[in-house]
């Protein structure tokens, strides 16, 4: 190890001076540690002798660390013995800078935590950093992390991959996910999740602006109507699906008419429009799987486009 400019010892154990000795190349400042400034390195041993300790602020290991660290520049290394782990983690909360670990039975110091050479615990700036990582890749022919950064920012994330780009919910693809996490959600922890598929039903021909106008007024009014936890998906080119968690038939349905009810309120005299669903909820004796949980509310679907607007089944027979 290369030699630091000044360190302090607190501690009583002369075995273990000198092995600190032996590693940092010098022995201990004779200064007090009152006086560590910038630059400057301290070692504390806990079981240093009361006299000895009188000298670290407060006149306590730990406490004494917690103060020392708010010198700027200081760093506050802390011993602590191979079968101690309590001294271990009250040296983490602290915030010193590493743990020297002395081993009792072989006498021997690790210092795999201290930072060698001219008080080196000073960490290079994030540019420095970074440019040595860069640095270091370009030499091997690799894509440094600026590149790496720029072409994140230049390719469509995950999210955007999995949007829809007319109403800005989820398409199909992510509400298949989600389905398949929520089922099992639902089993393993006993918890009913309703299922509505929604038809804006658009009605007679219109322009396509007036169709993605009316597509971005239904998703304001999805979004407005539910939950955090629900999840909104587009899941046909007119029906979207919405999963509700922990949402039994009786309060499916109440939301499944306010959807409805609000729907034709913000569409009316923009585009014609006769929305309708279908509502598919379990536990239920009917539905076994996925499978059977989709195509009921489909079948629910179907009957309510036959029944007229505004018809909303929680029940396909």
């Amino acid at each position: 190890m290369e030699k630091t400019n000044r360190w302090f010892w607190v501690g009583s154990r002369p075995e273990v001076q000198d092995a600190l000795t032996a590693a940092l190349g010098s022995g201990p400042t004779d200064a007090s540690v009152a006086d560590a400034a910038d630059g400057d390195m301290v070692v504390v041993d806990p079981q240093a002798d009361a006299a000895v300790m009188a000298a670290m602020p407060h006149g306590h290991a730990f406490s004494g660390v917690r103060a020392l660290k708010l010198r700027r520049g200081v760093a506050v290394y802390v011993l602590v013995d191979s079968d101690d782990a309590i001294g271990v983690q009250l040296t983490r909360f602290t915030l010193a800078d590493g743990v020297l670990t002395w081993n009792v039975e072989k006498q021997e110091l690790c210092t795999d935590e201290l930072r060698i050479g001219a008080m080196s615990h000073r960490r290079p700036s994030v540019d420095g950093l970074l440019a040595r990582l860069q640095g270091e890749a370009g030499a091997h022919g690799q894509e440094n992390s600026l590149q790496r950064l720029m072409r994140f920012e230049r390719e469509d994330s995950l999210l955007t991959k999995l949007q829809d780009a007319e109403t800005g919910l989820f398409d199909g693809h992510y509400a298949t996910l989600k389905l398949d996490e929520e089922w099992k959600r639902s089993r393993r922890f006993h918890q009913p999740l309703s299922l509505l598929l929604l038809d804006i039903g658009f009605q007679g021909e219109m322009s396509d602006l007036e169709r993605r106008s009316g597509l971005a007024e239904a998703a304001g009014v999805f979004l407005n109507e539910c939950r955090d936890i629900d999840v909104l998906a587009r899941f046909s080119e007119s029906v979207f699906l919405f999963l509700l968690p922990g949402t039994g038939v009786e309060g499916a349905q109440v939301l499944a008419n306010r959807i409805v009810g609000s729907l034709k309120e913000r569409l009316q005299g923009q585009v014609a429009a006769n929305p309708f669903g279908g509502l598919s909820t379990v536990p239920s004796a009917e539905i076994t799987g996925r499978k059977s949980f989709v195509a009921v509310a489909e079948a629910c679907l179907t009957k309510a486009k036959e029944a007229g607007a505004g018809v909303v089944c929680s029940s396909w027979q």
